[in-house]
């Protein structure tokens, strides 16, 4: 069962009231953590998150006829991995790379001020643009699919876009409590036995870290993807 934002700023307020605190905006923090989860954690073992299943998306990017990018829009987070053309061809990431290796992409282009012009070939994303050779003399509409930021909640019985059911409520609750301890480590300064603060800071990312796994584990890592047909796979 989904938990409301309600439910998870009470279960944050709980924990967090009897320490004096200064005030904190917890609906605020609460969103920051799911933008965060979303983009990709570092767990301990060096691996980053994976994208959340349910913030798959798709956008139609049009090509400019002067430019060699565009903005992929404002929508888009991470992990784009296929980009199809108007007659549903797939637009290969420059070769031997993938839609982020952008030096790769410098270097397969004909001229490195990326100025050619003509038939699409390759594209790759650096920042939030979608760059592309060659240049379109009429804009062209490129179909991309990608990982999507998630929605903000803004009514108390609003769900955290993307973040799966059986891990909402506590590990967005531990992530926040992690953030709101780990302002004050080092700022205990009536402790006789330790910073409690640094202590409350250990055990909610260690809770985090946990749940992270877990989901990580609940989601499973993401396949190659299938790609599109095209005559221009025959030349690569």
């Amino acid at each position: 069962m989904s938990a409301t934002l309600l439910e998870i700023h009470n279960a944050i307020e709980q924990i967090t009231r009897f320490d004096q605190l200064e005030p904190e905006d917890i609906d605020s923090l609460i969103n920051n953590a799911v933008t965060r989860i979303s983009a990709g954690v570092s767990l301990p073992d060096g691996r980053i998150t994976p994208p959340l299943p349910d913030l798959f998306s798709s956008a139609t990017v049009a090509t400019a006829t002067d430019a060699a990018y565009k903005t992929l829009g404002a929508t888009y987070q991470r992990n784009l991995f296929m980009v199809s053309d108007s007659n549903d061809d797939l637009v290969r990431p420059p070769r031997g790379g993938d839609y982020y290796s952008f030096n790769m992409f410098l270097r397969g282009a004909r001229y490195k001020d990326l100025s050619e012009s003509g038939s699409i070939y390759m594209c790759c994303v650096k920042g939030s643009n979608l760059y592309y050779q060659g240049i379109p003399s009429t804009s062209e509409n490129l179909l991309t699919y990608f990982y999507r930021k998630p929605v903000d909640m803004t009514d108390n019985s609003d769900t955290p876009d993307g973040i799966p059911d059986p891990f909402q409520l506590d590990l967005l609750k531990h992530f926040v409590c992690m953030d709101i301890y780990g302002k004050y480590v080092g700022q205990d300064l009536k402790a006789q036995t330790g910073d409690k603060f640094l202590r409350r800071y250990d055990y909610h990312r260690q809770k985090v870290n946990i749940l992270l796994f877990d989901m990580v584990a609940f989601i499973g890592e993401e396949g190659e993807p299938h790609y599109f047909s095209s005559d221009y796979e025959e030349e690569w």
